[in-house]
């Protein structure tokens, strides 16, 4: 009997996405400690009796740590590699992690967020500079979709792993395994680590002149988003005080699905009309939500307040990847990548102000619902700025427009593998 052949992929083919596997599934495992460190931080804090604008403060600290990283860790990646950087920085945030039990301290806690900060952006960019290496010229967009939805995955089990944990030592062990664990489908991995390619921003004044409605986007939504991921828990905490870690965690759930039901239809309709319109529509949902929450904060009824954050997670926490898709309408086709990488600078220095300036709004009167306050005023306004750009500034032809595609506020790198980037070299656009 006469044996037959089996039709095999080229080996090239699949390494490539066993590359991609691997530094998937330990950002997954990131973006999970990442959110359970949110509120790991918000509810400790709150039971040590420390003020909402101190730990807005100390919030705000990660962020600070994250921008930091974001522009100093691909220094550290080009010197060393994708492999030895992971390994260097996840070992720091280990550490990190575990110095947290020392002592409740805001002055230590704030120094180790903004080295936490840090840790966290050299891994995105270790491990998002990979994937746009290793992703297929012909399946960018489909590798960013995969991605954006596993490492969503990820930030939605994070707090559920840390529910019910009250012990402030083990809470922070567990964050520090976490950390720990992103390292094993990197290191396990025989396959050879990419060079390091990270696109160069343009500078925020010539991304300013060329699409002033993405800049004012991305800088509303980096204060509101950030302040809403980092201080939640203490607004879940406030008003389900029986089940604070448990409700936590299921807000941040539908916060996370609002966002991924949501984000496709509206960039589909963003490729059909103006995008101011759909960025005006989506943060008039944030807005209202926002109201909502402040109105129902005493109706003690976990779904209400649940279906609200659904709502703000498909308004607000969609409008980055519009913006995004709006300011890349505006660039040439040799400047999209360094546009892109531009946004996230704009939108990373919203986020380090946001909880500072939340915090400040919780510690009036209204106490955490303040939060939702400071969100909600935000929105609004971005709501009306944004269609009033519409009615008075002429929109892109949609024969100009590029074709939406999913993006994250993560790193410079992930915007080298987006399909809407040119295959030539991108032009350096960092000085204004």
């Amino acid at each position: 009997m006469m044996e037959t052949d089996t039709p095999q992929l080229p080996e090239p083919v699949v390494s490539g996405y066993r590359n991609i596997l691997a530094i998937v599934g330990a950002l997954t495992v990131l973006q999970a400690a990442m959110s359970a460190l949110s509120v790991l931080i918000a509810l400790n804090l709150r039971n040590a009796g420390i003020s909402n604008a101190a730990l807005g403060l100390v919030a705000s600290a990660f962020s600070v740590g994250f921008l930091i990283g974001t522009n100093l860790s691909p220094f550290e990646i080009k010197r060393i590699g994708h492999i030895r950087s992971f390994a260097f920085f996840a070992a720091i945030a280990a550490i990190v992690a575990l110095a947290y039990t020392l002592s409740i301290s805001i002055l230590v806690w704030t120094g180790l967020q903004v080295f936490l900060g840090i840790c966290c952006a050299g891994l995105l960019t270790s491990g998002e500079s990979w994937i746009a290496d290793a992703a297929p010229s012909d399946k960018r967009g489909a590798v960013l979709g995969f991605y954006y939805f596993v490492s969503k995955v990820g930030a939605v089990a994070g707090p559920f792993v840390i529910a019910g944990i009250s012990n402030l030592t083990t809470g922070f062990m567990v964050l520090a395994a976490l950390f720990a664990a992103s390292l094993l489908p990197v290191t396990a991995t025989n396959r050879a680590q990419p060079s390091f390619s990270g696109a160069a921003p343009f500078g925020p004044r010539q991304i300013l002149r060329k699409a002033p409605g993405a800049v004012y986007t991305a800088f509303t939504v980096g204060i509101v988003n950030n302040a809403v991921a980092q201080l939640y828990p203490v607004y879940a905490s406030q008003v389900m005080p029986e089940t604070s870690t448990v409700f936590a965690a299921q807000f941040n759930a539908a916060l996370t699905i609002g966002t991924m039901l949501a984000l496709w239809p509206a960039g589909t309709i963003s490729d059909r009309v103006d995008r101011r319109l759909v960025l005006c529509v989506l943060a008039t949902i944030g807005a209202a939500a926002s109201a909502g929450m402040v109105m129902f904060a005493g109706s003690g009824s976990a779904v209400i307040i649940l279906g609200f954050a659904l709502a703000f997670g498909a308004g607000s926490l969609s409008c980055y990847a519009i913006a995004v898709a709006h300011a890349a309408d505006r660039a040439n086709p040799e400047q999209v990548t360094s546009m892109m990488a531009g946004m996230l600078t704009i939108w990373a220095i919203g986020s380090a102000m946001g909880p500072v300036l939340a915090g400040l709004v919780m510690t009036r009167s209204l106490g955490a619902p303040g939060l939702f306050v400071f969100s909600g005023v935000s929105l609004a306004t971005l709501a009306v700025l944004m269609v009033t750009r519409a009615v008075r500034y002429e929109n892109t032809p949609e024969e100009d427009k590029e074709p939406f595609g999913v993006v994250s506020a993560t790193s410079y790198a992930l915007a080298e593998v987006d399909p809407r980037g040119s295959e030539d070299e991108q032009l350096d656009l960092f000085s204004d």
